[in-house]
């Protein structure tokens, strides 16, 4: 059961988009939560979004893209003001997933989008190069980065600088003779196995396809384990992939899915990701979806809803007993105004609440960062 306490605000500024939220807590009991922070180019017109007509229109890419940690006490505080990560110099930063190691480092994984004049872009896009933009609108146009991580080894104060992943192998170049498809995008909870070896999820479009890159080394460096789930027929698309690692040592990937009507699909690996079962299409409705293990051995499965009425889901699953869909659905929010909300994060806080990270619009449509302190009980 779960018992809401209360919602608040973790940050807002109606100058930036702000989204795609993660959290950690830390061994001491400080909170941090990453998301990532873009211009809102609406502020300019002196106006508000409702009332300009202008509610929904938010761009998922900008030149100016970063990502910014905001620091939390054990009881859930701000301590401090956002902190922005310093930026790739060529690409923006997007979508931040953290993962706090047994041994106090942190990692931080991440993906980028490099900017490019018009101009440039129509060239790129008549040699065939796939790229988001348009040059009537947006007037930039977008080439994906490749993925990458940071690590800190000072409660996420100071950050390496990025480091790319490998080059998937089944993929093409991003740019042909010029760059590679480095790793993939990088959005989901990651594991640290019993043994060290640390297990993160990529994905890739065209059909989405999920992969799994594991380090040896503390996130120090990456290779290729395999990949998760890909749809052969193309009818079915698997990205934005969270992971859990249950007490027996099995490895279940949650997959944000495509074509198959929003619905969650689930890999389920038993050698720590060298090979995986079929994925299973399940009944659950939402993305994507954050598995956030709770004290008591339980899972605390967190979604988007972008049906109306739009918000944040959760289910508690006992493994043991049930299945998910079997789990009763608890409703976080439904009172979004925009189908914009939602990539939830859950953490367990040092007293036992756990703390659900999300983005969500206000009713002058600013996007922010929002978090409701939960109670699980039995």
């Amino acid at each position: 059961m779960l018992d809401s306490l209360s919602h608040r605000i973790v940050y807002s500024d109606r100058r930036f988009y702000a989204s795609f939220p993660s959290a950690a807590t830390l061994a001491d009991g400080r909170v941090l939560v990453a998301f990532r922070r873009a211009r809102d180019h609406r502020w300019l017109h002196g106006e508000t979004a409702e009332g300009s007509g202008d509610f929904t229109s938010v761009d998922h890419v900008d030149s100016r893209s970063h990502l910014v940690i905001q620091r939390f006490t054990p009881d859930f505080e701000p301590e401090g003001a956002p902190q922005p990560l310093p930026t790739d110099p060529e690409a923006g930063d997007q979508d931040p997933s953290l993962l706090a190691l047994r041994s106090g480092r942190i990692v931080l994984g991440s993906f980028g989008w490099y900017p490019m004049s018009a101009r440039h872009g129509l060239r790129l896009r008549e040699k065939g190069v796939h790229l988001l933009g348009n040059a009537e609108t947006s007037g930039t146009f977008f080439l994906f980065w490749g993925g990458s991580t940071r690590v800190s080894d000072d409660g996420g104060r100071r950050w390496s600088d990025h480091r790319y992943l490998p080059e998937l192998p089944d993929q093409g170049p991003i740019l042909p003779g010029l760059r590679p498809m480095l790793g993939g995008a990088v959005r989901g909870r990651a594991v640290e196995a019993p043994d060290g070896t640390l297990l993160m999820a990529t994905y890739t479009g065209g059909p989405y396809t999920s992969y799994l890159f594991a380090s040896r080394d503390c996130g120090e460096s990456w290779a290729l384990r395999s990949t998760i789930a890909r749809d052969p027929a193309g009818r079915a698309g698997f990205c934005e992939t969270a992971l859990h690692l249950t007490a027996d040592g099995q490895l279940v990937a949650f997959h944000r899915t495509t074509g198959l009507g929003d619905r969650l699909a689930t890999s389920v690996s038993r050698d720590l990701g060298e090979s995986w079962a079929p994925w299973i299409e399940s009944a659950v409705i939402g993305h994507p979806y954050d598995a956030c293990p709770l004290p008591d051995g339980r899972l605390l499965v967190v979604y988007g809803y972008r049906h109306q009425p739009y918000g944040v889901r959760a289910r508690v699953w006992d493994s043991r007993r049930e299945t998910l869909e079997s789990a009763p659905e608890v409703v976080i929010r439904d009172d979004a105004p925009s189908p914009d909300v939602g990539y939830p994060w859950a953490t367990v806080l040092a007293d036992g609440r756990v703390a659900v990270c999300y983005y969500i619009c206000d009713a002058a449509g600013i996007r922010h960062i929002q978090a409701t302190l939960l109670r699980v009980s039995g």
